[in-house]
């Protein structure tokens, strides 16, 4: 079946069994790093926040056998649990800081890299990093919590009436009160190496960076300055001076390490440095 005339009885048969309440709209979605894909929203005017399906996976499964009827069942009872496991927030729900500011989180993203992702998106500027934002709307499941959630973009800012130390602050406090930073030691044939993670895998690695106090007290502990190599999005590599080759050396391993990696994980292809400043740099 061709892929146009699929998405026309696919949008057809959905918004015979969701109703005229719902509205079904193609668009692309823009992920972190260039990466985009063509999917289509669901959504109900009194709902803020709307899954997101792709096209592709659709397809691929009427590629493979799967029909019009299935395929549009399987989406209806994603839809449904999405609907159940979240605590739907409406447009009245986000506009008030007051009542979401406890579900603000932040993630850290490439800032040349995401011109178009940061399009309309409120964010703050971090070295070649770009802080992001976004308002959490899972439950817990199984007493874990799982992030997901809506951008906070600079029209929302404008209605919540804050600033950046606001959000930025707020965030802060939201990820301290559930993750916990830490320098750990791993092993990697036969060598030690030092990485930062949160030890509770709730939020992105790479947000160590912009931890202050965790940056000091791992070069008391460590009694030197160091770098810091952004592995990936997750992963971030501790060397501490006195072991670390040379800039042009370390620079080429880390974009090679990048050149293996899958596009929507790389962070940046710069190294850190954290030293007698007492601030994070990058080295040049």
């Amino acid at each position: 079946m061709d892929k146009n005339i699929f998405i026309e009885k696919l949008f057809d048969l959905l918004r015979e069994k969701l109703g005229e309440e719902v509205t079904i709209t193609q668009r692309t979605i823009e992920k972190s790093n260039g990466i985009s894909y063509e999917g289509f929203t669901i959504e109900k005017k009194t709902e803020y926040i709307s899954p997101v399906v792709s096209i592709d996976n659709c397809y691929d499964d009427c590629s493979s056998g799967s029909s019009l009827d299935e395929i549009m069942k399987e989406i209806v009872h994603q839809y449904e649990e999405s609907t159940r496991n979240n605590p739907i927030l409406s447009a009245q729900d986000i506009q008030n800081y007051e009542k979401i500011k406890d579900r603000l989180y932040m993630q850290v993203v490439n800032q040349e890299w995401n011109k178009k992702y940061l399009e309309h998106k409120y964010y703050v500027p971090f070295l070649d990093l770009a802080i992001v934002f976004y308002v959490d709307v899972q439950k817990k499941h199984n007493g874990i919590l799982q992030h997901g959630g809506a951008a906070v973009t600079e029209e929302l800012m404008n209605i919540w009436e804050i600033d950046a130390d606001t959000i930025k602050k707020q965030a802060l406090k939201n990820l301290r009160r559930e993750s916990l930073f830490q320098l750990v030691p791993i092993k990697n044939d036969g060598d030690s190496l030092l990485t930062f993670c949160d030890i509770h895998n709730k939020n992105q690695g790479a947000l160590a960076l912009i931890q202050k106090e965790l940056l000091n007290n791992t070069k008391e502990l460590l009694k030197e300055s160091f770098y810091i190599f952004p592995v990936s999005l997750y992963d971030l590599m501790i060397v501490p001076v006195s072991l670390a080759d040379t800039v042009e050396e370390m620079k080429r391993q880390l974009v090679e390490s990048n050149d293996e990696l899958p596009e929507g994980y790389i962070l940046s292809n710069n190294i850190y440095y954290y030293g007698e400043k007492g601030q994070l740099e990058i080295i040049k």
